[in-house]
């Protein structure tokens, strides 16, 4: 906002207050005045920003397409704050939305106990904003760090500029206002007295604001001044000066079609309506940030079967609501930890790519209902009552298919048959269909049955992989196992977390292996114990998001044929590594149960 506010001074004090443009990183809220109304009708006429999807969002409007937001325009860490706090007022998460986790990205540019420029205080304030919108704690080191940061810019005169050792201003004084009560600072501390002493100390006889002492009212300025007080709780007509408070000032700088001048029409060359968003939150009460995103408690499974088949493994088995089958897959990325892209065509929407599995050539996403192929778009088709939804990654034209085991717990050495069936008007039997066991191929009889003798305790996944045929999974336990869980954790630079389930004993009782970027891996150490009297052989399974299970290795082989011999009383240290692909395009925390399965001898 002071970008626009420094284009619409003379040349001399543009080029002075350059920087400020690093300042206005935010969005707005709409009133239930007329006059608010009016200016959310403008906003809607208006190319989409963070400020307008803000703006309606608070209205409780649609804010229309966010595919925008997928992706941040700069590397500064006020790019990344807008981002993120125009998400959380959307309703939706910075660390999942797009491709890349915002937050984290914020978060890497927190350095020296400050965020960005050591030179500016602006970007200490939005990071702060944007930090808090998305429910990190007042107290965590880097909200704490910001604060002291800003705290320690303060002018003599009670006011903050956007850089350090700059003039005061009131659009960065609201802000840094607004910034430490988020930080948990309280409006009477003497610090934003002092604050609110400076503001009162450049107002002006109209009861409006100027950028600075001497500039005339204009609606920015105004807007951000009102923001502050609407969040330290503030009565707006005890800002009066001769009958005139800062909303009524505002209100007579909007236009007949809802917008918002900078100044009075003709009064300055640069006018225009730029400050419409940040006038439409003030006048609604509101300030910064909008809303804060809470990421939504685990519920009781309810709503419609989904199936989620990918090249190589099941992704997604599940249910969750949606009104269709494209909005299943929205809202089964946080319960199955898998990111997506959807993309908009002439056509329509359509699904593009889960995790690494993206479209293309004849390969893509395609989906069933009940095992029929319906004849428009995902986007499109209204799910009823019981529907069931397969997607699967593939080429058009494939059938269904189901694996049916006659038992999934055996002893050792127990027999099991795996029966494999595709669906074409009622399930048949698929003959010669190819099952994979822990990666292992078999080929089923005649009759679609493949029968093994499992000597060896564990769990085994019977995944089918036919040419022209939907992948398909089931699952086997074998032996008198018992179980302990350990916790394992990682954050992918776009984030990811491990954990659960282990037997005899296991220590540590996480594994974080920090913080990953694609292409990159990290090492932990745990500890296996028998403490009993018989000899024990171990063995490991996984459950929970695909990348433990394509990325996790154990004593440096793959998690799946990790066996060994453990003595009675005695310990063995185990070599934990995470890998994650180059190409991995997911983001967020992801969250799985690695599982040490311990039988006699």
């Amino acid at each position: 906002m002071t970008k626009i506010i420094n284009k619409m001074k003379n040349m001399k004090r543009k080029l002075k207050k350059s920087l400020a443009l690093l300042f206005c990183l935010l969005f707005i809220l709409p009133t239930t005045s007329v006059k608010a109304d009016d200016g959310i009708t403008y906003l809607k006429t208006q190319t989409p920003d963070a400020w307008s999807v803000m703006a309606l969002a608070a209205a409780g409007q649609d804010p229309g397409s966010l595919d925008f937001l997928k992706s941040v325009s700069g590397n500064l860490a006020t790019d990344y704050a807008k981002a993120i706090l125009a998400l959380t007022a959307a309703g939706q998460n910075p660390a999942t939305f797009g491709n890349v986790d915002y937050l984290s990205e914020l978060k890497k540019l927190y350095t020296n106990n400050q965020f960005g420029s050591e030179n500016l205080i602006n970007d200490d304030v939005w990071s702060i904003l944007a930090l808090r919108s998305a429910n990190e704690s007042s107290s965590s080191s880097l909200v704490v760090g910001a604060k002291n940061f800003i705290l320690a810019n303060q002018n003599a005169d009670g006011g903050w500029s956007y850089g350090v050792g700059s003039a005061s201003d009131s659009n960065d004084t609201a802000a840094a206002i607004m910034a430490l009560l988020e930080a948990g600072m309280s409006a009477s501390d003497q610090v934003l007295t002092d604050a609110f002493n400076y503001l009162h100390s450049v107002q002006n006889t109209d009861g409006g604001f100027g950028y600075q002492a001497g500039d005339g009212s204009d609606s920015g300025s105004d807007s951000w001044v009102i923001s502050a007080l609407n969040k330290s709780g503030q009565n707006i007509s005890a800002w009066s000066v001769d009958g005139n408070d800062p909303l009524s000032q505002l209100r007579s700088l909007q236009d007949a079609d809802g917008g918002f001048w900078w100044v009075t029409p003709g009064s300055s060359e640069w006018n225009n309506k730029s400050m419409t968003a940040y006038a439409v939150i003030a006048m609604s009460g509101k300030s910064f940030p909008v809303a804060h995103y809470t990421v939504p408690a685990p519920t009781e499974p309810s709503g419609y079967y989904l199936l989620i088949q990918g090249q190589t493994k099941t992704i997604c088995d599940t249910t969750v609501d949606g009104a269709t089958p494209l909005d299943l897959i929205k809202n089964a990325a946080d319960v199955c930890h898998y990111s997506f892209t959807i993309t908009d065509s002439s056509y329509g929407q359509y699904l593009s790519a889960i995790n690494s599995d993206q479209a293309s050539g004849l390969d893509g996403w395609l989906y069933f209902v009940d095992n029929i192929s319906p004849e428009v778009g995902a986007a499109d088709y209204q799910l009823k009552s019981g529907d069931e939804v397969l997607w699967y990654y593939g080429e058009w034209g494939w059938q269904p298919t189901r694996i049916s085991l006659d038992n999934n717990q055996l002893d050792i050495g127990g027999t099991v048959s795996a029966k494999v069936e595709y669906y074409n008007n009622g399930w048949q039997i698929l003959p010669l269909a190819k099952v994979a066991v822990n990666g292992v191929e078999h080929t089923a009889d005649a009759n679609g049955v493949v029968t093994l003798t499992l000597n060896d305790p564990g769990s085994y996944n019977f995944f089918v992989k036919t040419s022209g045929y939907v992948p398909s999974s089931a699952v086997v336990t074998v032996g008198d196992t018992a179980q302990q869980s350990v916790n394992v954790g990682v954050e992918i630079k776009q984030g990811l977390v491990l954990g659960d389930s282990i037997v005899f004993s296991v220590t540590p009782n996480d594994l974080p292996f920090g913080i990953l970027a694609p292409g990159q891996s990290a090492d932990q150490s745990l500890t296996i114990s028998n403490g009993g009297s018989s000899d024990l052989v171990v063995s490991a399974t996984l459950n929970g998001d695909a990348i433990f299970a394509d990325s996790l290795k154990l004593d440096d082989s793959p998690f799946s044929d990790f066996t060994s011999e453990l003595q009675a009383n005695t310990d063995k240290t185990v070599k934990a590594t995470l890998t994650i692909d180059q190409k991995y395009l997911g983001s967020g925390i992801k969250n799985g149960s690695l599982i040490f399965w311990a039988t006699p001898k």
